[in-house]
């Protein structure tokens, strides 16, 4: 069967925690192992790749969803990179969005008077029109 270990030793491998390992569980992402009728369960060590994996990604923006369809890289490079891309695009709006959000605010910034008072508001008056 290969290397094994508990699903402690595992969580402190990757360096997350048990129960990150068990929502993982539940999601789909990790397969959890039988349990034999004396002892704890055995993950073999190729799991820490996996967990690896769904660390980077989410740490990159993908979705449980997004990294769960890339099915552990079986479904190809093509599939993983269509997906990036379209994270990429995803990412390049929203960057555009804020954007357009930080111009949005420094404009009201720039048209107050800091020495005003409260019901001749600048920003306030903008606000509510």
């Amino acid at each position: 069967m290969g290397k094994t270990m508990t699903i402690g030793k595992l969580a402190s491998a990757v360096g997350i925690s048990v129960e990150t390992i068990r929502f993982y569980q539940r999601q789909g992402l990790v397969i959890q192992p039988e349990k034999p009728l004396n002892g704890f369960r055995q993950y073999h060590v190729d799991t820490i790749e996996q967990l690896k994996f769904i660390i980077n990604a989410k740490a990159l923006g993908f979705t449980l969803n997004e990294i769960r369809s890339l099915d552990d890289l079986s479904s190809g490079c093509k599939s993983f990179h269509d997906l990036a891309n379209k994270k990429l695009a995803s990412i390049k709006d929203e960057i555009a969005n804020l954007q357009n959000i930080e111009n949005k605010i420094l404009n009201l910034v720039e048209s107050c008077d800091s020495d005003c008072k409260d019901e001749n508001c600048a920003i306030a008056t903008q606000m509510r029109s």
